[in-house]
């Protein structure tokens, strides 16, 4: 990759303006990528403006789902800590109970049987927008997503003991509306629109 780079015409000159050197290394393109990140920053949902103190920040129904969220009715926010709404441990959260190659998860870094079906909490900021969910995308939307934690919980030995309600949490219709409106209010549209983060080409 860092060939590649140093053959092209543009990088080697935005390289120059950037560190003072044509040279392009593996060290200064980790940098180059390090510092773009860290100017990625999702702080205009409906959630943040609600934290914030700003009127009609929320709906109704996304507050009502927020109180479903950050509580044990919902269950969610053991693992979904509030800010960036992840704590980027790794956890088994009940969707299989038998495993392969494809699904053992953190195991399969650690040799370690106890990580067994672990994979790491995302983000859930403008998780409106990144489906396919799960580490294999096998649920296509936020609606199966909730019906998994409500009633598909499947037990296993290395199950989450975060987990409080593996028996389901058995929401009503009208809770897990709003546990998606809630998950929905958590988009940055000005994020999601801004050019510096579009495909270049």
């Amino acid at each position: 990759a860092i060939a590649k780079l140093q053959a092209t015409t543009t990088y080697p000159i935005l390289f120059q303006a950037a560190f003072g050197t044509e040279k392009i290394t593996e060290d200064l393109t980790v940098k180059a990528i390090a510092q773009f990140e860290r100017t990625m920053i999702s702080g205009n949902s409906d959630y943040d403006k609600f934290m914030r103190g700003e009127p009609n920040g929320m709906t109704q129904a996304a507050y009502r789902g927020m109180q479903v969220f950050f509580t044990e009715r919902g269950d969610c926010f053991h693992c979904h800590v509030e800010g960036l709404l992840a704590d980027y441990d790794f956890h088994n959260n009940g969707l299989d109970n038998t495993f392969n190659v494809d699904n053992i998860g953190r195991a399969a870094v650690t040799g370690r049987s106890s990580d067994t079906g672990k994979f790491k909490t995302p983000t859930l900021r403008n998780v409106q927008f990144s489906g396919p969910y799960m580490h294999d995308g096998r649920f296509a939307t936020l609606e199966e997503v909730v019906e998994h934690y409500n009633s598909g919980i499947k037990r296993s030995p290395t199950l989450d003991p975060k987990i409080k309600k593996p028996d389901g949490l058995f929401l009503t219709e009208q809770e897990k509306s709003d546990l998606i409106a809630f998950l929905k209010a958590l988009s940055d549209p000005e994020f999601l629109a801004n050019p510096a983060f579009a495909d270049p080409n």
